[in-house]
């Protein structure tokens, strides 16, 4: 077989896989009236709990008979173990627990300091982070996951108990080392600039490793809420299975003191935590739970057998429960009966019934203040301080596989592929929105958009935007070809009835332009008020300008072609954007590294789309060679932005791992282009940006903090480890959890990492 078709096949095969957790769509359903195609993914609830609890029952019964196809149908299997008396669940209206919870901003006084915070997509909704400073510029929390020997597991003997009475010594089982999560309080010197450790926490968070941090601050006292998991789901997102026995935990800590600093109360909750935000005084949380059924699973057993099993299984067992310090037993998660199925869900014969709960905790008192849960699946959260969407990717495989002999682009390779004989699924986005207000969640509505969010699950979410009633929403379509537009836009609004109907569509008959070329994928995305600015990329970097005014008629402003591509879109005032990404120059073979180019080193550029018709490249600069790296292309939020002022610019920092020459003056030749270079330094790079008539980058400097010359060696970084805050004219770099200090005006001095 071709190489090309091969490739193209494993794609196929990967898609195939991860059709496993998604609800199937059928093209062409007479029930779908909203222009949507596909089955309606409106949801509906249920009558009583009795009906949600069989539907549960229904679909663990249909998704085990098309997981495992029980080639021992006809045969008769022993059951080991006896099955479970039916019973009823000691559940209780979860919105109680709010009735006495006390509302209140969650705001500390505002510091006099310029105190830059957690770079988030929208404001007023915070995102947690590895790292926090509080507001007064003062305080520093830098958390991480720390293992006493990373790369060397010990070697143990071990008694293994084979049969009765059997032992035999194995002295081949590695016991992997054991994590810590450490939480360290720094106190910030901004006039020096220093920093100086006040405490190292080492927190309990019950075996699992923490994801993240949020700070919130009110009435003087200041509190951290972790999020942690078990995190062995990462490798097995699409089955199912994987999120049994799942469960997750929120744990508070108490900052106000860093001489008394420690746990003070915790959530745990079944299931896995997809993603949070936090709005005020309340944590908003999307998990994924897979009931637990004890006893025989499905491989081992028929299905006549499982489905008795389901059947009679505890409803306990079947539900997500949580819990509090201050609770003497678990509560449950939800209310059943008010609980949502997709009608998609019971028009087809598979599809993955796992439970997927939006929770609301008031932080102030630990309390559940609400909670909304549906059949499904879930990837992505995205939240405005309006409303909270939760989407997910369908595959519909039902068309089966073609023969295409047309233009097909390989989206690996990024060039045509010719007389492939592959299934080309229809691929579509579900999403699901839920109005809040004070803490309380109202199910707005659902709908469908063709083409996926892209695979970064950071970036997702910037792929949506709600705006003034709206869901703006731009997905990369699959399906390509010379009669695709690779990027669809969508806009769909709340009816009211419980759809969220397709407003408008880019492209259209009137406005049938396409975003992006044959070929290309969707890099950064951002939506600010009535505009939409997307970056598409092969060979070149499309900036498409999109207007959004009138929802109902969206259109292409403008478009600017340069090169390279922008992973990031940062705004800077109203008419200028900042755009992070890589320099790229175009391969002669078309190829290049799998998308028609061969990328360089990091590339900033800033942007005037204060026309939108023509929107201009004011300047670039180049960081690097080949190789060069930086957490900022894949994370926005190590992205450290300092608003502007009467008397300073924007300014903006990174940290950047510099392969070859540092600011090389061009891009290589295309000759000169596959050639790799060797690691120079990482440090933290500072940028002033500035707008108007003087509109330019100016790079005020890099604080090295590793560098060949000094004989120190590049390594592994986990994820957020790269990390700045600045308080006035100060800059502190968090790398590898050491912090530096230096004034924004010598950035080539730095403290020793403290």
């Amino acid at each position: 077989m071709n190489s090309r078709i091969t490739l193209v096949a494993s794609l196929v095969s990967a898609a195939l896989a991860s059709a496993c957790s998604s609800d199937v769509s059928e093209p062409g359903s007479s029930d779908n009236d909203d222009n949507i195609p596909g089955i309606s993914t409106r949801l509906r609830t249920f009558d009583n709990s009795a009906e949600f609890h069989d539907a549960l029952r229904e679909g663990l019964v249909s998704q085990a008979q098309d997981f495992y196809g029980y080639s021992l149908e006809e045969e008769t299997v022993a059951v080991d173990q006896p099955v479970a008396n039916g019973g009823s669940s000691n559940t209780q209206d979860s919105n109680d627990t709010a009735a006495s919870a006390p509302e209140s901003t969650g705001d500390i006084a505002v510091s006099d300091n310029e105190v830059t915070s957690t770079n988030v997509q929208e404001l007023g909704v915070d995102e947690q982070d590895w790292v926090k400073v509080n507001s007064a510029g003062d305080r520093l929390y830098v958390l991480y996951n720390s293992m006493d020997d990373y790369y060397i597991a010990e070697t143990v003997d071990v008694e293994l108990e084979l049969t009765e009475g059997e032992l035999v010594t194995d002295s081949s089982i590695y016991v992997p080392p054991e994590s810590e999560t450490k939480l360290r309080i720094m106190a910030l010197d901004a006039d020096s600039p220093d920093s100086s450790p006040l405490r190292d926490l080492t927190l309990d968070l019950q075996g699992r490793s923490a994801e993240g941090l949020y700070l919130y601050e009110r009435d003087n006292k200041s509190e951290a809420f972790i999020t942690s998991s078990a995190s062995n789901h990462w490798l097995y997102w699409s089955e199912p299975y994987a999120f049994v026995n799942q469960t997750s935990v929120v744990t508070r800590v108490d900052l106000t003191d860093p001489d008394s600093a420690g746990i003070t109360g915790s959530i745990t909750l079944d299931g896995q935590i997809v993603s949070s935000r936090r709005i005020g005084n309340h944590l908003f949380v999307a998990s994924r739970f897979y009931p637990n059924i004890p006893g025989p699973q499905p491989y081992e057993v028929t299905s006549a057998e499982w489905e008795q099993i389901v059947n009679g299984a505890q409803l306990e067992d079947l539900l997500p429960q949580y819990s509090t310090d201050n609770d003497v037993s678990a509560q449950a998660l939800i209310d059943p009966a008010g609980c949502f199925v997709s009608d998609s869900a019971s028009a087809v014969d598979y599809y993955s019934p796992d439970i997927i709960t939006l929770s609301v905790f008031n932080l102030d008192t630990l309390a559940l203040s609400d909670s909304e849960c549906y059949l499904g699946a879930t990837e992505t959260l995205y939240a405005s301080p309006e409303g909270v969407f939760l989407a997910t990717t369908q595959y519909d495989y039902s068309t089966g596989p073609v023969t295409t002999t047309g233009e097909v682009i390989d989206i690996e390779l990024g060039m045509p592929v010719d007389d492939v004989f592959w299934s080309d699924p229809r691929v579509d986005t579900d999403i699901h929105q839920f109005d809040i207000e004070e803490g309380q969640l109202a199910y707005a509505g659902s709908g469908s958009v063709q083409g996926h969010l892209g695979w970064n699950p950071l970036r997702k979410p910037f792929r949506m935007s709600e705006h003034d009633g709206y869901l703006r929403v731009a997905t990369f379509n699959d399906q390509q070809g010379s009669d695709n537009s690779p990027i669809l836009l969508s806009v769909l609004q709340a009816d009211g009835t419980g759809k969220l109907v397709n407003v408008s569509t880019l492209p259209n008959e009137s406005q049938p332009g396409f975003i992006g070329k044959p070929g290309e994928q969707l890099y950064a995305s951002r939506f600010l008020g009535d505009r939409a600015y997307l970056v598409t990329f092969r060979q070149t970097d499309p900036l498409y300008v999109i207007d959004l005014a009138d929802p109902g008629s969206p259109y292409i402003a403008g478009e600017l072609e340069i090169e390279g591509y922008s992973d990031y879109l940062q705004p800077i005032g109203e008419d200028y954007l900042l755009g992070i990404g890589k320099d790229a120059v175009a391969a002669t073979d078309g190829i290049g590294d799998g998308r028609g180019a061969i990328v360089q080193g990091v590339k900033v550029s800033l942007f005037d789309v204060s026309d939108p018709a023509t929107p201009t490249e004011v300047q670039s600069v180049l960081i690097g060679q080949r190789g060069t790296e930086s957490e900022a292309l894949y994370d926005h939020r190590a992205i450290t932005v300092q608003t502007a002022t009467d008397a300073h610019p924007a300014r903006v920092s990174f940290g950047i791992d510099v392969y070859g020459q540092a600011m090389p003056g061009s891009s290589p030749s295309a000759n000169d282009a596959f050639q790799y270079y060797r690691w120079n330094y990482s440090g933290l790079h500072g940028f002033d940006i500035t707008t108007g008539d003087n509109a330019g980058i100016t790079s005020r400097g890099v604080l090295v903090v590793e560098s060949a010359d000094s004989n120190q060696f590049e390594y592994y970084r986990t994820n957020g480890s790269d990390r700045s805050v600045m308080v006035n004219d100060s800059l502190f770099y968090i790398h590898n959890n050491l912090v530096f200090a230096a004034p924004w005006d010598d950035l080539a001095t730095p403290t020793p990492g403290r």
